[in-house]
């Protein structure tokens, strides 16, 4: 197999499970693709090239929690304003799992900003 073939067929994706006891349960977070973390700093930029995150924390949101038993997506679009006024320092610990397995950092974040 090529090095190509590997690199194609490896499994990368990085995953964690959280326990979130505020709501009685442990969620699978999942990192992002590289496609889908440009599309969502792309979406989330403003105008002037810095990121939004009233648009950008409910998508990593959505995107990366996992149902642990099942493997499904446990939110989608239509529940970005229920999801919103859960408390702030638990969506932030999410947040902040599925940031790090994505490879965002505050250099990162601040880069892919500016490119938009």
């Amino acid at each position: 197999m090529s090095i190509r073939d590997r690199i194609i067929a490896a499994n990368d994706t990085a995953k964690e499970i959280v326990d979130i006891p505020e709501w009685g349960v442990k969620v699978e977070v999942r990192s992002m693709s590289g496609a889908a973390r440009a599309v969502l700093v792309q979406d989330a930029a403003n105008n002037d090239g810095k990121l939004n995150f009233t648009r950008m924390l409910p998508e990593i949101l959505i995107g990366c929690m996992f149902d642990t038993e099942t493997g499904e997506r446990i939110f989608d679009g239509e529940d970005t304003e229920l999801l919103m006024e859960k408390s702030g320092a638990v969506l932030d610990k999410i947040i902040a799992v599925a940031m790090r397995l994505s490879g965002f950092n505050e250099g990162a974040v601040d880069t892919a900003g500016k490119g938009s």
